[in-house]
């Protein structure tokens, strides 16, 4: 086995698969440590990473995805919502190992974690490498702030016909999320409160039970128990060792962008690696990058999350309810009002760029483009004569303009 490269990635989740894929297309030596054996699961993949991991030919071959199935939720007086795909997650975290090692990488089947200079792996072997990205997830050590203690309870349950679909639900012990997969198969997955009476076979069951007295339900096998309380980052300060994904923060499952935020802080991450190795003294606005936008991705997640508790009174009282109304915080939801340009840090063609970015209320966080188009500058002529003004600097790509404007800041812009 190699012990020498340019990166070593710990663990290949999204987060670590993708890191690997991407710097192994850059060119570099990388080695990808996992244990390789995660257990099976299904995961909720939302749109914008089906979309993504698409375009990039990642889902090619790939066939453990079932969906769109329509998803219901008994939330807050909601009773419907949009439809999703759900993923055997494990199937997913393989199939994207294997596209990094037909990249180049090499996968290293251990255990590992950092240390100076490199990492080690659990049966003592060193590996060395300037830089480690950490991909470990929640067995990477926690260092920010993190929610009242929470677990999620799943696995395959028997239970009379239900139609295709996920059904979300709230009770009082936690919320319930259930998939039907059409072969007839059934998943369900509770989040509640860690510390409860029960084995989590038992849990599992009487969490179902409650929150859809209706289905009959019994778990069929070994019911998985995982960490799931949201976790906001640590701040950056050593640049030879990055993390990604959960490893970094640890979103909170209700958002469903767990699987998304791990990609999207892989790519991020591979932005600073180039900008780094491109341009000497960029480390200030490496570290400026990586943890703003962490703070405020976390941050807006975990608040959108807590509103979303908030919002169902019918449980307020309840312990796991209320424990969680001041998670991460009392602020409210940093949202601007009207859109606004305001300077930020964007990947631009790979690497690090300061440059106006719109901030909108459907993207707090910021936009830099719609598509090749500087998002700044689509707002200014907007705001100067709107559709007419479009169309006279963008001709016939002013309608597709228009249209993503007005999707980020509502149908009547200011």
């Amino acid at each position: 086995m190699r012990r020498h490269a340019d990166l070593i990635v710990l663990g290949g989740g999204p987060a670590g698969a993708v890191s690997a894929w991407l710097a192994a297309r850059d060119g570099l030596d990388v080695l990808l440590v996992d244990p390789d054996r995660q257990a099976p699961r299904l995961e909720g993949l939302s749109p914008r990473l089906h979309r993504w991991l698409a375009r990039q030919g990642l889902l090619r071959g790939f066939s453990a995805i079932h969906g769109p199935l329509r998803r219901q939720v008994d939330w807050a007086g909601i009773s419907d919502s949009n439809a999703e795909h759900v993923v055997l997650r494990h199937a997913l975290d393989a199939h994207l190992r294997r596209a990094a090692a037909a990249a180049g990488a090499v996968p290293v089947v251990a255990s590992g974690r950092p240390e100076a200079g490199g990492a080690v792996l659990s049966d003592g072997r060193q590996l060395r490498a300037p830089l480690v990205i950490d991909a470990r997830g929640r067995k990477a050590p926690a260092a920010g702030g993190r929610a009242p203690a929470t677990v999620a309870l799943s696995g395959w349950v028997v239970a009379e016909a239900a139609a295709p679909g996920i059904r979300l639900a709230a009770f009082a012990g936690g919320w319930l999320w259930r998939v039907a997969l059409p072969d007839g198969r059934i998943w369900a997955q509770a989040l509640l409160d860690a510390a409860g009476p029960g084995s989590p076979e038992e849990r599992l069951r009487a969490a179902i039970a409650e929150a859809e007295p209706g289905l009959e339900a019994v778990p069929a096998g070994a019911v998985l128990a995982r960490e799931a309380a949201p976790r906001l980052p640590a701040p950056v300060s050593d640049l030879s060792l990055l993390r990604v994904g959960d490893a970094f923060a640890a979103m909170d499952p209700l958002s469903g962008h767990g699987q998304f935020w791990a990609v999207s802080s892989a790519l991020a991450v591979a932005a600073v690696r180039r900008t780094l190795a491109a341009r000497p003294g960029s480390e200030a606005l490496c570290r400026r990058f990586l943890n703003r936008r962490a703070f405020e991705t976390s941050l807006h997640q975990m608040r959108v999350g807590r509103d979303f508790l908030r919002a169902e009174t019918r449980f307020g009282a309840a312990p796991f309810w209320s424990a969680r109304h001041a998670f991460p915080d009392d602020r409210p939801l940093a949202v601007p009002a009207v859109p606004r340009i305001a300077p930020g840090i964007v990947i631009e063609n790979g690497l690090l760029a300061r440059r106006e970015l719109l901030r909108t209320p459907r993207s707090p966080g910021g936009i830099g483009w719609f598509g090749a188009i500087p998002a700044a500058e689509v707002w200014r002529r907007w705001q100067q004569g709107g559709a007419p003004a479009l169309r006279a600097r963008w001709g016939e790509a002013a309608p597709t303009l228009a249209r993503r404007l007005q999707a980020e800041i509502g149908p009547e812009p200011a």
